[in-house]
């Protein structure tokens, strides 16, 4: 199985500062979920036997993708996982949960400016480690339930207690769903995934080369029946000693620009990414790829993904992988090849 946030008082430029401009845009709307019951996973399209209470609300957590926070821990418990570029040149993880849990997620780090555009269509619960004062009045205009350290009742915790270190603060989602003010989260909807077989227009690929920038190289290679990551041309692998290996890769071009207000303690600018309007996609699933694109019709809605022929991508069941990869049309270019 796949998987997938230290309260300490940020200021408004840091180290791990969120992404976005001081300007803040508009407060999206966000209808409730839908109250119809859910037979399956709605985000992996798993029949579980009645075994997880299918009502429960998503939990999302942000968790660190530098070097020196690898291995990682949870990520492959994961529903779902987004990957983003961030200051630097690195990514972060924005890692959800529904029908499975990990006690153990991270090593958690700061929130970003983009956190609510891509976390609030499955879950308004995010829990990080930080954050500037710019992000955190989005995300509560946002009206997100932020969970930070100092208030999560050892949902997040240090490993070892008591020490400090920004690489050293975990998660436990089992903790976060009981926590007061998660209760009183939304429950999941359906309709973000669509799952069955693969389409007679899916072709062959055994290997995606990911660049969320030129000294950033990702790639998910077809090997026993998996997409299997690898980082710098090492077998991505978490504390548990697994290579990360998921039935569903889906790229996700964006377009980013830097921050004019944004920089952290380096000076390098935070990304800003425009989630909404669209562009190309594909799906990487079953050793194939579905070429396609991605759209949104209004602000607070799910991402519709379809094929060139109008169908929506058909997702295997199990865990998906989301690259938010940089497009052609922003001031960060990315670039995504396979075959």
């Amino acid at each position: 199985r796949l998987a997938l946030l230290a309260g300490l008082m940020a200021v408004s430029v840091v180290a791990g500062a969120c992404s976005g401009d001081a300007e803040e845009p508009e407060a999206v709307p966000q209808s409730d979920p839908s109250p119809t019951p859910l037979a399956t996973c709605p985000l992996t399209g798993e029949d579980l036997g009645g075994r997880v209470d299918l009502t429960r609300p998503e939990v999302a957590i942000k968790v660190e993708n530098s070097p020196q926070a690898r291995p990682q821990s949870g990520l492959e418990e994961a529903d779902v996982v987004f990957e983003e570029i961030v200051e630097g040149g690195i990514t972060r993880f924005l890692v959800i949960f529904h029908c499975h849990d990990s006690r153990r997620v991270g090593p958690v780090r700061s929130a970003r400016f983009d956190d609510p555009k891509i976390a609030k269509v499955f879950t308004r619960v995010l829990a990080f480690s930080g954050a500037n004062a710019i992000v955190l009045r989005e995300l509560d205009k946002q009206k997100m339930i932020s969970v930070e350290e100092l208030e999560s009742n050892e949902a997040l915790y240090r490993v070892p207690p008591g020490t400090l270190d920004i690489h050293n603060l975990f998660g436990d989602t089992t903790k976060l769903r009981k926590l007061d003010r998660t209760k009183k989260a939304p429950g999941p909807r359906g309709g973000f995934f669509e799952f069955g077989g693969v389409p007679k227009s899916a072709r062959k690929a055994r290997l995606v080369t990911i660049h969320f920038t030129s000294s950033n190289a990702i790639e998910y290679r077809w090997q026993k029946g998996a997409w299997r990551r690898y980082e710098a041309g090492s077998p991505f692998t978490t504390r548990r000693g697994g290579q990360i290996a998921v039935p569903n890769v889906l790229i996700q071009e964006v377009r980013v620009d830097r921050s004019t207000k944004i920089v952290d303690s380096a000076g390098n600018p935070s990304p800003d990414i425009d989630w909404f309007g669209g562009g190309r996609a594909f799906l990487f699933r079953d050793g194939k790829v579905i070429k396609g694109s991605w759209s949104t019709k209004k602000k607070g809605t799910a991402v519709a993904f379809e094929t060139r022929r109008g169908d929506p991508f058909v997702f295997d069941k199990g865990a998906t992988w989301v690259e938010l990869v940089p497009s052609r049309k922003g001031q960060v270019k990315g670039s995504v090849s396979f075959r």
